[in-house]
């Protein structure tokens, strides 16, 4: 799993590559210590060579138990904020070992092997920060060439060679992983808009933007779970744009997309976020779920709707009720047990009598008109 920075940007690939990185650096240092008391090439007297190994191996075990403990937030808050000091202390400490073991013991061949042995697995850890990665190669690297510079016991031609190409091919292994990386995340990318995308078509109305009739039933269902124990009720308001065919027929069709766009952002804006949604139900016709305290609260939400709509004084010559766009409107309350094919169908009824009183009104199940 990528983890990301606070700024957005990642540092680490990943919690199981810092640990892989980690771990090595404690493998690596404890075998140069074997070989110290082991005597196999190296002399006893590395006074100025052991403190470093054991500082990589005290150092690498705390940053372990860190990254188990936080795990997840190693690329967030202080911890992010120290890893290219991390990353540097780890080079300043490799590189005076490498350094050592040229200017003391004389050792270009090994320390060329180890070179490779710890480049390798900083390049994979760290391939995803470019500063990271210099942090800790530049103090090796540096320390390598000072140190070819001090010792007598010089690479030859074909050794030096070698450990420019091996370089070479461990540095530029970071730009084919981080190549890989941004193509896997642009994948990553255009999946996520894809799906949104598909999402937004599934669940919302592609002219008014509100909820479409599909996604009506996946709400209902989840406002009637978390309203079964509680106190507050669901109510249903259905809208229907009066004498709206009129207004198509006088207007055209593209004026009456424009109304219902107007129309659904005058329901959207008399609206309470958390509790209120508004959906397209189909044509002319909205239905809002609200969650109230009571009827009286869903009242007011279908006065504020009317009272928008009002204020939005959209013309509609072709109306008999008023020289402007009206709606009517039903109101009906759920009760434990009620599909919303029969809340619906409550809500309609109303609906239905607000157009035979005359439309432009609101009716609801208990108060017959308001």
């Amino acid at each position: 799993m990528d983890i990301k920075h606070s700024t957005g940007e990642v540092a680490i690939a990943s919690v199981k590559g810092y640990l892989w990185f980690l771990c090595l650096n404690v493998i690596f240092a404890g075998w140069l210590v074997m070989r110290i008391f082991g005597g196999a090439s190296i002399p006893h007297e590395a006074d100025n060579y052991a403190p470093s190994l054991y500082i990589i191996i005290a150092f690498s075990l705390l940053n372990l138990t860190i990254t188990l403990t936080i795990h997840d937030r190693i690329n967030e808050g202080w911890y992010q904020r120290c890893l290219p000091v991390i990353a540097l202390i780890f080079g300043l400490l490799w590189s005076a070992i490498f350094f050592t073991m040229l200017t003391d013991f004389y050792q270009p061949t090994i320390t060329m092997v180890i070179l490779v042995m710890i480049l390798l697995p900083a390049t994979i850890t760290f391939y995803i920060s470019g500063l990271l990665l210099t942090l800790f190669s530049a103090p090796i690297i540096i320390a390598l060439i000072y140190g070819e510079i001090l010792t007598p016991v010089k690479f030859t031609l074909l050794q030096s060679v070698g450990a420019v190409i091996i370089l070479a091919v461990v540095l530029s292994a970071r730009y084919i992983l981080l190549e890989s990386y941004l193509r896997t995340q642009r994948s990553e990318y255009e999946k996520n808009l894809l799906i949104k995308k598909l999402l937004r078509l599934a669940n919302y109305d592609t002219l008014t933007g509100l909820y479409n009739r599909h996604s009506l039933g996946e709400y209902f269902s989840r406002s009637t779970r978390s309203l079964a124990q509680g106190k507050k009720s669901l109510f249903l308001i259905v809208l229907d744009i009066d004498f709206f065919k009129q207004y198509n027929d006088l207007y055209g069709h593209v004026e009456g997309d424009k109304c219902l766009i107007r129309v659904s952002r005058c329901i959207e804006q008399s609206l309470r976020k958390d509790t209120d949604a508004a959906f397209r139900f189909g044509g002319e016709e909205f239905v809002v779920m609200a969650t109230c305290d009571g009827p009286g609260s869903a009242l007011s939400i279908a006065k504020r709707i009317q009272h928008a709509l009002t204020d939005a004084r959209i013309p509609h010559k072709g109306s008999s009720v008023a020289p402007r766009v009206t709606l009517s409107q039903g109101i009906a309350q759920w009760h434990p047990g009620m599909t919303m094919e029969v809340l619906l169908e409550f809500a309609d009824k109303q609906l239905y009598q607000a157009k035979r009183d005359g439309r432009n009104r609101i009716c609801w199940e208990r108060q017959k008109r308001e």
